[in-house]
């Protein structure tokens, strides 16, 4: 009688199942926070791709366009990394900035290295004569 006396008592039900549900709360979080950081990176990456064909399309220095876009990824903070610049056409042009985005939540530990995904912008212009 005792026995159903104690499973009858609801104390601390909703504390259990808080404690149940925190850690997929968290997750989802960290989720949502990983796809509005991919979300910037893909901004700072079109701005880079921007300011890399203003420069090349001034100067026609593809080294000055990659410096400059490499300049614009740098400020955006440790998880993104510039790869590269890849330019096709003479006076009409397009070019392509690569960029690496660091996963933020994989601990290095699990892998080694903190993982990373690759993607690239790309813009046409046209140089000034």
């Amino acid at each position: 009688m005792k026995f159903r006396k104690v499973f009858r008592n609801e104390r601390g039900v909703a504390t259990i199942e808080f404690l149940a549900m925190l850690p997929l709360v968290f997750f989802i979080m960290m989720v949502f926070f990983q796809f509005l950081v991919a979300g910037y990176a893909i901004i700072i990456a079109q701005s880079a791709a921007n300011e890399a064909a203003k420069t090349y399309a001034v100067t026609s220095s593809i080294r000055e366009a990659e410096s400059a876009a490499e300049k614009v990824v740098d400020t955006a903070g440790d998880n993104l990394e510039f790869k590269k610049i890849e330019m096709d056409g003479g006076s009409d042009f397009e070019l392509t900035v690569f960029v690496d985005m660091n996963l933020i939540f994989v601990p290095e530990k699990w892998t080694g290295k903190l993982p990373e995904i690759t993607f690239s912008k790309s813009i046409s212009g046209r140089v000034m004569n």
